[in-house]
């Protein structure tokens, strides 16, 4: 057994023609099998995702059409329901007067806005109407009135001026109603006057999603109740989607309304069998074309190797150490060229690893502080939301709190960069304060003075976070009647200078002014110490921040070199 070994393995271990006719049979046999067991085994997952991914795109670019119909017609109403003789007939009907000339020049106006919106729009606008606050009914086609005028007039509507998207259909019609306010009052229950209603015909509706089969595509409102479908007769029934086991259940959202469009899609196989038999062609053609490209590397790589290793020698006689790469056999030729790799790899460790190490202890200190800010702020904010939410008056600012909540968080989170535009950032300082103005409301105001010079220029990201919320809590929920932080941004003997001066109460007047220590006792210390830390890592010790105490106020400045953002800054 071991002369078999001996005489038989030995010269396949050192002989190239037996290696290429080993690996040749390998690389001939292995992508054929492959090929075959992933074709069956791709096929039904393949199948289904291409059917997904297809319907999903017709899904979205009816959806995308319907989308605009409903921004056309919100956008025609506001106008409308501005308009000076639609007040006034409004006015006059309230007060139980009647101006038959008036009423004309409205039906004039309200016909030339439903023609006008048919010929922009589409056909599908069917109607117009007006309701005063006895529920009176002003039509432009007096043949189809409305069949639930009080369900109109009592529908509770999230905005005052904007238009919104009934939740029920009028005789299978889809409806987007506004509330109409006397003229120069102030939007409330007293000076609302009427409320002016637009409707889609939704058999007109049926040639925006003709393309889909009967049955397969529906919009429903946020109840699942069918608002539109090719069989009219479904309209105002649940969507029931419990037997449709076989099809591929997709859904998108309106961006305009509460709608939703829902398509029940059944997955083809023709086509992409089709394709799965061209992608096995493929893989096999492109299996050969590999394996010829293999042969000729092989060949190759017994010259090639001893040219890039001499070269590499001479580059070391001038201390300049890179190692031999692309090196993937085990022959001799390999085992001299990794003796090579070796030598250089323990030279070049022992040039380098006092600077590796001191570069990965900064970045370790550096990581740390950012990972410290986001958790923070983040967890502040949610605390204010939560004392909101017990205040009738704060909580209907919530939404809108939370809206700049998730822009600030989609900012603090995105990864990849270290530096920011001042821009950018004094943007993040802004929606921040704005969050705290719900809370405070006039106990707190702001101003920001960054001239658009300054807007282009560097900044560490979510330096100027810690600050602004020490100016808050420290100073402004400090004071019963509140206080103003006034951020300015300015240039002092060529350097960049940020001051955030806010207002504080007089009986910490008495701390020594700069005396970072004594602040981190009162509980400011940690974002100061986090500002200052970012800062050194950055720039070095010549920069950092200081704080100020005068009677009164709290002025902190932020002292960091002028450089503008490069495109290939990075954490």
């Amino acid at each position: 057994m071991t002369w078999l070994t001996a005489n038989v393995l030995d010269p396949i271990r050192s002989r190239l023609f037996y290696k290429m006719l080993i690996i040749y049979s390998l690389l001939t046999l292995i992508p054929l099998i492959i090929v075959s067991s992933t074709f069956y085994i791709r096929s039904s997952l393949v199948i289904e995702k291409k059917a997904a991914e297809e319907a999903q795109q017709r899904l979205s670019g009816t959806a995308d059409k319907f989308d605009e119909v409903l921004y056309a017609v919100k956008s025609q109403m506001t106008p409308i329901s501005e308009n000076m003789f639609l007040q006034s007939l409004l006015r006059a009907s309230n007060q139980g007067r009647k101006d038959e000339g008036l009423n004309a020049s409205v039906n004039v106006m309200l016909q030339s806005e439903l023609a006008t919106a048919k010929l922009k729009i589409g056909p599908f606008v069917s109607g117009i109407y007006l309701l005063d606050e006895d529920g009176l009914v002003y039509s432009t086609d007096s043949r189809k009135r409305l069949l639930y005028p009080d369900a109109f007039r009592e529908m509770p509507l999230e905005f005052d001026r904007m238009p919104e998207w009934a939740f029920f259909n009028d005789d299978r019609r889809i409806a987007c109603v506004v509330k109409i306010f006397e003229e120069g009052q102030r939007p409330s229950q007293d000076s609302e006057t009427g409320r002016l209603i637009v409707t889609l015909d939704t058999a007109s509706l049926q040639s925006m999603f003709a393309a889909f089969k009967p049955n397969m595509f529906y919009i429903t409102n946020s109840d699942n109740q069918i608002m539109s479908a090719s069989d009219v007769g479904k309209i105002g029934h649940l969507l029931d989607i419990r037997d449709s086991v076989k099809e591929i259940v997709i859904r998108q959202k309106s961006r305009y309304s509460e709608f939703r469009y829902v398509l029940l899609a059944s997955p083809g196989t023709g086509g992409l069998v089709k394709q799965q038999a061209l992608f096995t062609v493929g893989v096999t053609l492109a299996a050969w074309v590999a394996i010829t490209i293999v042969t000729y590397v092989i060949l190759r790589r017994i010259t090639i190797p001893i040219q890039r290793l001499t070269r590499l020698m001479r580059a070391a006689e001038r201390e300049e150490y890179q190692p031999i790469t692309g090196i993937t056999t085990n022959d001799e030729i390999a085992m001299l060229c990794n003796g090579f790799n070796s030598l250089v790899e323990r030279t070049s460790h022992l040039i380098e690893t006092n600077y590796k190490n001191e570069l990965l202890v900064r970045e370790a200190e550096l990581k740390a502080i950012r990972m410290y800010i986001n958790p923070h702020f983040l967890y502040n904010t949610m605390e204010y939301i939560s004392i909101m939410s017990h205040s009738p008056e704060k909580a209907k600012h919530i939404p809108q709190m939370i809206h700049h909540l998730s822009g600030i968080f989609r900012f603090s989170i995105t990864p990849g960069n270290a530096f920011v535009e001042l821009g950018t950032e004094m943007e993040f300082v802004r929606k921040y304060l704005e969050i705290h103005r719900f809370r405070y409301g006039d106990r707190l105001s702001y101003s920001i003075d960054l001239p658009d010079m300054y807007h282009k220029i560097a900044i560490p990201k979510l330096l100027l976070q810690p600050v602004v919320e020490n100016a808050v809590v420290h100073g402004i929920d400090r004071l019963p009647e509140g206080g103003t932080i006034a951020i300015t941004v300015k240039e002092v003997q060529y350097e960049l200078v940020i001051e955030i001066e806010n207002s504080s109460s007089d009986e910490e007047a008495d701390g020594e002014n700069g005396n970072l220590a004594l602040r981190r006792s009162r509980g400011l210390g940690s974002g100061l110490e986090n500002v200052n830390a970012r800062l050194r890592l950055h720039y070095g010790n010549t920069y950092g921040a200081s704080l100020l105490r005068q009677e009164g106020t709290t002025l902190l400045r932020v002292v960091m070199p002028i450089q503008m953002l490069q495109d290939n800054e990075g954490s």
